[in-house]
């Protein structure tokens, strides 16, 4: 979409910037991985598939991240989310939104219980599949046995305290990732059922809505069919490995284009709270409803001012009224039914004279 001045709005974003961050960060990433493995002495070449693939998300995460945080409508939330950190009251407003909305997910609640439960699954399980993976391919985490009878993990070259191998500790250690796989199955597995039903609407059911969820699944079945397939020989074995590669890698490249890209957008939601909470709303002109703030509607307005759009007030009224004088306008150039209350008193007029 173009705007009167010919300019498109979502390139405006795309900067300089958001390559040069990308470009720092991967090279950090790379120079923490030689470090941090304590100079590939703990990386394994048999992971470096998955390592390459971390990379190139990196790059494209960043810079698509970044471009979005640079925007001048998302800048507007980011710099109040910094600014908090200087005010302890407001850092306090946003300690409490993280846990509410981020880290609880209650904001899904209202939605049905089942359905928060399966976000909860979903969110959780594939968080806590990267908190395990991430750092065993890139080296940062390794075990090496005490003794006949127990472990410890050595993350960053710090030593953990040791764990007995046939202990309860062992287990969750040692079957983090299939924990983390079953619940990715469960709520990927729900919310791919509501969006099978979903495609019965008319406008739903584009591959944006199904090839996440698709992906996920791939990951954590082909993850969890990796101890099966090795009870079935070296060949069976190799091929489930090569598959949950190739899902991996997939996942990883799509991370940065599809819908989980909102876990590095969803922090600004905290900054708009944090906008609404530390000022009055105005009120709508022709009802009176509460709206944004005065600071949140004077940014929309520069920001849509700068983009070459105008609409001479109309953003000042609430979505009702707004709604309410696009039908009147419609009915007094078309004469058409858009506003039932009007034509009634158009019509009675009409009748009068």
């Amino acid at each position: 979409m173009r705007n009167r001045r010919g300019h498109n709005p979502d390139s405006a974003f795309r900067t300089p910037h958001s390559a040069l961050f990308a470009m720092l960060t991967t090279g950090s990433l790379v120079a923490a991985i030689y470090f941090g493995s304590h100079r590939l002495t703990y990386f394994d070449p048999a992971l470096v598939g998955y390592c390459l693939a971390t990379m190139i998300a990196c790059f494209a995460t960043v810079y698509q991240v970044s471009a979005f945080w640079q925007r001048r409508a998302s800048a507007f939330y980011g710099w109040a989310l910094v600014r908090a950190l200087r005010r302890p009251r407001q850092l306090a407003v946003v300690m409490r939104g993280a846990a509410r909305d981020l880290a609880a997910q209650r904001f899904v609640a209202p939605r049905g219980r089942l359905r928060w439960l399966a976000h909860m699954l979903l969110a959780w399980g594939t968080l806590a599949g990267f908190a395990v993976t991430l750092p065993l391919v890139w080296g940062w985490l390794h075990f090496e046995p005490v003794g006949d009878h127990a472990y410890r993990a050595v993350a960053l070259s710090v030593s953990t305290p040791q764990f007995a191998t046939d202990g309860a500790i062992a287990w969750l250690i040692f079957h983090a990732l299939d924990l983390a796989a079953v619940a990715v199955t469960l709520g990927a597995g729900y919310f791919l059922a509501a969006r099978v039903r979903m495609r019965r609407h008319p406008g739903v059911g584009g591959g944006f809505h199904l090839a996440p969820l698709l992906l996920l699944l791939a990951v954590a079945l082909s993850g969890l069919a990796l101890p099966v397939a090795a009870d079935l020989g070296h060949s069976t074995f190799r091929l489930a490995a090569m598959t949950h590669e190739a899902t991996v890698i997939a996942l990883l490249a799509a991370l940065p284009y599809g819908k989980l890209i909102h876990l590095f957008i969803r922090p600004l939601h905290l900054g708009a709270q944090l906008v609404r909470a530390s000022a009055a709303p105005v009120g709508c002109p022709r009802c009176g409803a509460a709206m944004a703030p005065a600071a949140q509607m004077h940014a929309i307005e520069d920001l849509l001012t700068a983009q070459g759009f105008h609409f001479a007030g109309h953003h000042q009224q609430c979505p009702p009224c707004r709604r309410k004088r696009l039908a009147s306008v419609h009915t007094q150039l078309f004469g058409a039914h858009f506003q039932p209350q009007q034509m009634t008193r158009r019509l009675a007029l009409e009748k009068a004279a």
